[in-house]
């Protein structure tokens, strides 16, 4: 799981001093600790294959051989940190993004080199999973607060193509805590410089009970946007556009729902201003 969104929005900020930089990069990155560490200890108390994770530079890294697990866990973080900010107006703080890629690959844990020299136990994960999990989330040429995973994670976990109001997807239950989760992915054929791809997306924001309000969000955070990064904001409101189609708050709120989806579609296809 990746921050380079966080990191390029804030360090190439010309509004901001260098401090102010650096007081906003603290704050994201401990509020994400403090997410991630909620999340991660609570599904490890209940799963037997445990999630590893770490950190270094801007990224988060987490592993795991089990996958339903791992990928639940990236939906809940995922949705968690979209509205972390959610409740600040000032503009002193802003929601970041995310971008993550999971693949199926080879790893080896070896001590850390400098923490071996301070007399510390710290361990890197080292290996082809490493590297391939950065590329798919930072080289495949998506934009957006994504969640690109590689094709050997799908033939794995075996989601079955499911039609959803209209969008066609690929969905699986995960059991979790004695209570049945559905999760589901979207295939990807093309990037965005149209070059085949073997890729598929987890379809993260959780809309069936609106616990966040994913478009007031998305326009609160808008400004954040130059017209360099203006696709990384029409991506993102794509995925939250189809986190809302497989949701079932169409059956619950359906003159809402109406009203969602037709701002989704035209923040998907509006054009910098």
């Amino acid at each position: 799981m990746g921050g380079q969104l966080i990191s390029e929005y804030t360090v190439k900020d010309t509004t901001k001093s260098i401090d102010q930089k650096i007081n906003i990069l603290n704050s994201i990155y401990s509020n994400l600790a403090t997410t991630l560490s909620i999340t991660i200890n609570e599904i490890n108390s209940k799963i037997v294959d445990k999630i590893f994770i770490k950190s270094f530079s801007d990224c988060f890294y987490l592993e795991s051989t089990n996958l339903l697990a791992l990928l639940y866990s990236c939906e809940r973080i995922y949705n968690d940190t979209f509205g972390l900010y959610s409740g600040i107006t000032d503009g002193s703080e802003y929601t970041p993004l995310v971008r993550g890629g999971i693949v199926k690959d080879w790893t080896v844990r070896f001590s850390d080199l400098a923490g071996i020299v301070n007399n510390q136990q710290i361990i890197n994960p080292v290996g082809l999973g490493v590297a391939r999990a950065y590329w798919t989330s930072e080289k495949s040429k998506l934009s957006g607060m994504r969640m690109i995973i590689s094709k050997e994670v799908i033939d794995d976990v075996k989601p079955k193509l499911i039609a959803k109001n209209g969008l066609e997807c690929f969905g699986i239950d995960f059991s979790y805590n004695g209570v049945v989760l559905p999760l589901f992915f979207s295939k990807i054929e093309t990037n965005e410089e149209n070059i085949p791809v073997d890729l598929f997306e987890l379809i993260w924001p959780d809309m069936s009970s609106c616990t966040y309000d994913y478009v007031d969000e998305l326009k609160k955070i808008r400004k954040q946007f130059d017209a360099k990064s203006f696709r990384h904001f029409n991506k993102t409101a794509e995925i939250i556009l189809k986190g809302l189609i497989v949701s079932d708050f169409q059956h619950r709120t359906a003159n809402v729902f109406g009203k969602y989806k037709s701002e989704l579609e035209n923040m998907v296809k509006e054009a910098f201003q």
